[in-house]
Formats: structure tokens, C-alpha cells, sequence
């Protein structure tokens, strides 16, 4: 046995059994993608390499608050520091939200508040320390020069819905205007990628382009249309026959939804095609996304973050901290709980539970890559960029992190021994939350990912 197999021998033993259980299911789902279907990715010595990068993709995801907090005294003050930081932590990616609607602007300005959510005492993501003004494009061009050097992609994407479509609010629709038509949906998509394409001519002008993996047209594509598209919310209240009823309304939303990414991305994607960056669709990971999307499409983006499984006691024990605990809330209402009990009781349920937890993230997994195949045999790659739960969780003095990294850490390890060309390994894996402080938790997952299938 040569060293390099002895040292994977070594530190798989340390695993726990699910993970490598998973791993053995890895390698004979990653043979059964390539033996049956001639266009699956380039693999070498066994691993998923994301298009022509010759390597996968480890995945930090920073989202809108690598601008929204680069105010005096923000986490992200000092971008060049930040991106070496995620160099010694071994990321090589960073998904992020390039502000396309704010790229055309001359000034663009942040403030206290920007997102709905914000806590008082709990970090959260887009927050403002500090009012500031900049130019976007300016300070994205910093941020790829920055990459540029310490060799680190970036995967465009845009949380912006409301900014992107001319409204008040940055985030989501404003409130009287808060569905779209379905006599006007074509027209606002368009638009909405035709947005894109003069932010990516300016892009390219200024060098920025060279570093992108990808360019994701809008973050979580069904969030969105459920909730503002008027054909999807018609869809969703659609009654038929006894009987007939999920079929029909399957292949309905399907076919909309496929129409849908079609009007937002078809100019994207011509425009892209000169430096050929993949199309990805960014999705909430559960969704029949290879049956709702167009074969433009080269990248599924997976999201997965479910809360932990507790028992009816469990249950009882959450909500006895208030109404709702048990079942996940957002940043403002965990400042109204006794967070120190929250975390006892968390690190309790997921220690009780942890074999299930990751049979879940494993079974989720593998369900999702079966989805990754176009009924024409094409595969899309896939990546994992918001990962694996809770959705939200309070960072503050009183919890503990030490079994949210467990699992989320095994998690991560599950999905990179499986054919996912780009992992991520927490939706707080950014300088805005004191898990970016622990540099060897990140540093050891991600050289797993880079190593385990290799």
C-alpha cells in the first residue's frame, strides 16, 4: 500500500460508519453514472472534476454579504484579507451575488436594515454594519483581482429579485406589486435576463468574467415563482378529479417552470457561450428540476437544509422555549428565546439522532443526482451551495457549535464521496459568523472533498 492509500485508509477510520457506508454507495452510484450515460462528467482516477478545472469545486458561500458589509468596521472591510482567509481554508470557489441591476448604476448605496431579517444580536446574512455607498461594479472587480490571485473562482449569482425588477425593496417584490401577471411574466423575465446581459458585457470589460464557474441567473428559481409568478400560483390551486390531481399538477408546473427558465436565461446563455461558462439554475434541491428545465442548462445548484429530527418529547421540550421553536425560526425570533437551553437541547437531539441524520443527508443526496439526467440522456453537473441545516441558526455566546459542526462536517464528507462536482459545507461558512473562525474545520473538510474519491 502506497502512502497515499495508507493516509485514506487512515483518516476514513475515523469516520463514523454512515460516512463510510456512504462511501462505499458513492462509488457504485459514481460507476453507475458513467458506465450508462455517455455524457456524464470527466472522471479521473474516480473523481468528479468540474468541467475543465481539473478539480472539484469547494464551495464557500458568501452570498450578498460580501458587499453589504464592507462598511467601516464590517466583516468584509478588508476583501483581500477576506479571500485569503478562504484560500487558507481551502476554498476555490466562492458563490456570491454579483448585483447585476446595481453593476449599471454609477453609485449604489447600503443601509442598516437592508435585509427584512436582520437581528439585533445574531449575525445574519446582508447585514449592514455600517451605511456605506460604493460602485458595485468597482468593488466586484476588487473582489475578482483578489480571487485572481489566490486562485479562486467565483459563481455569479442574484438574490436580488426586487433591485433586478425596478421595485423599492432590494430583496423581494414590493408589496402591491408583489405578483407578476401571468399576461406580463414573459416580458418581466426577459427583461430580468436581458438585466444579466448588460451586467456581464461590463463584466467582461473589466476582467471579471475569467474568474466566473458559473452564472446563475436568479437564487432559488421556485421560492420566487411560487410566491410571485401568477400561473404557478394558479397552478398550485388547481383541482381536477380524485385521482388526478398531484399528476396533473406535476406536469403543469413542470411545463410552466420549464417555460419560465426558458424566458429568463435563453439571452444568458448566449451571451456566456463566448467564454463557454456553464448555466446553472439554482433550486431548493427537492424539485424535478432535470423535467422543469431546458437543455441550456449545464448546472443543477443543490440546496439542503432541514432542521434536526427530534422525538415527541423533543418536540415538547422546544416548544416549551416558545410557540414555533421546534420547527425552525428566523434570526429575530431566537433573540426572544433562552438560546443557552436551545443549544443544550439541539446538541442533545442531534447526538440522539446523528445515524439518522446522515442516513437523510445520504438518501437526499442520491435521490437528487437521479434528477440530475435531461429525458435526452444529458446530464447536468452538480453542485451543493447551501448546506445542510438548520436554514437558520443563532450564532451567539450561549451555543455551543460543537454538534452543528459534527454534522455538518459528515455531511459534507457523505456528499463529496458521491459524483457532486462542487461542495459547500455550511450556509455559515463566511466571515459574518464565528464558524469562519475555526480554520481547520474548514480546512480538513474541504481537502476530504478534494481527496476522498481521488
Amino acid at each position: 500500500m502506497n502512502r497515499l492509500e495508507f493516509l485514506k485508509c487512515s483518516f476514513l477510520s475515523l469516520l463514523s460508519p454512515s460516512v463510510l457506508f456512504a462511501d462505499e454507495m458513492a462509488k457504485k452510484s459514481a460507476q453507475m453514472v458513467n458506465s450508462e450515460n455517455k455524457n456524464a462528467p470527466l472522471m479521473l482516477g474516480g473523481k468528479s472534476h468540474y468541467w475543465n478545472k481539473n478539480t472539484r469545486l469547494t464551495i464557500a458561500m458568501w452570498d450578498f454579504s460580501w458587499l453589504t458589509d464592507q462598511g467601516q468596521g464590517g466583516k468584509y472591510e478588508n476583501i483581500e484579507r477576506r479571500v485569503a482567509e478562504a484560500a487558507a481554508r481551502g476554498y476555490n470557489t466562492l458563490r456570491i451575488d454579483c448585483f447585476p441591476s446595481r453593476l449599471l448604476q454609477k453609485n449604489t448605496s447600503f443601509f442598516k436594515g437592508y435585509n427584512p431579517g436582520e437581528a439585533l444580536t445574531i449575525p445574519c446574512w446582508g447585514q449592514v454594519t455600517t451605511n456605506f455607498s460604493c460602485n458595485a461594479l468597482q468593488k466586484l472587480k476588487q473582489l475578482a483581482d483578489a480571487c485572481r490571485k489566490h486562485n479562486i473562482w467565483l459563481g455569479l449569482d442574484s438574490w436580488e429579485k426586487g433591485h433586478m425588477m425596478g421595485h423599492k425593496s432590494a430583496l423581494v417584490l414590493d408589496i402591491e406589486r408583489s405578483v407578476i401577471p401571468e399576461t406580463q411574466e414573459e416580458k418581466a423575465l426577459r427583461d430580468f435576463g436581458h438585466t444579466w446581459v448588460k451586467a456581464i458585457r461590463l463584466m467582461r470589460d473589466e476582467g471579471i468574467l475569467e474568474r466566473a464557474v458559473w452564472i446563475a441567473p436568479m437564487n432559488e428559481v421556485p421560492h420566487f415563482a411560487s410566491r410571485s409568478l401568477e400561473s404557478i400560483r394558479k397552478i398550485s390551486a388547481h383541482n381536477q378529479n380524485e385521482g388526478n390531481v398531484k399528476l396533473d399538477k406535476n406536469r403543469l408546473t413542470n411545463e410552466r417552470y420549464k417555460q419560465i427558465n426558458l424566458w429568463m436565461a435563453e439571452e444568458i446563455k448566449d451571451e456566456i457561450s463566448k467564454e463557454d461558462i456553464p448555466l446553472s439554475y439554482s433550486s431548493l434541491g427537492a424539485e424535478e428540476f432535470n423535467e422543469r428545465l431546458p437543455e441550456i442548462y449545464d448546472v443543477v445548484d443543490v440546496h439542503f437544509m432541514p432542521n434536526c429530527i427530534y422525538s415527541r418529547e423533543e418536540t415538547e421540550r422546544f416548544e416549551a422555549l416558545g410557540k414555533g421553536v421546534s420547527g425552525g425560526m428566523n434570526f429575530q425570533r431566537y433573540e426572544k428565546i433562552d438560546l443557552r437551553r436551545y443549544s443544550e437541547l439541539w446538541n442533545q437531539a442531534c447526538k440522539k439522532h446523528y445515524a439518522e441524520m446522515l442516513l437523510r443527508t445520504r438518501n437526499y443526496m442520491k435521490g437528487t443526482l437521479e434528477r440530475t439526467i435531461f429525458p435526452s440522456g444529458k446530464r447536468m453537473q452538480a453542485v451543493i451551495t447551501e448546506s445542510f441545516g438548520p436554514c437558520f441558526w443563532p450564532d451567539h455566546l450561549d451555543v455551543n457549535w460543537e454538534w452543528y459542526k459534527h454534522y455538518n462536517g459528515d455531511s459534507a464528507r457523505i456528499a463529496a464521496s458521491m459524483p457532486f462536482e462542487g461542495v459547500s459545507l455550511s450556509n455559515f461558512g463566511e466571515p459574518i459568523f464565528t464558524l469562519w473562525e475555526d480554520e481547520d474545520w474548514h480546512r480538513n473538510a474541504n481537502l476530504f472533498t478534494l481527496n476522498v474519491l481521488e
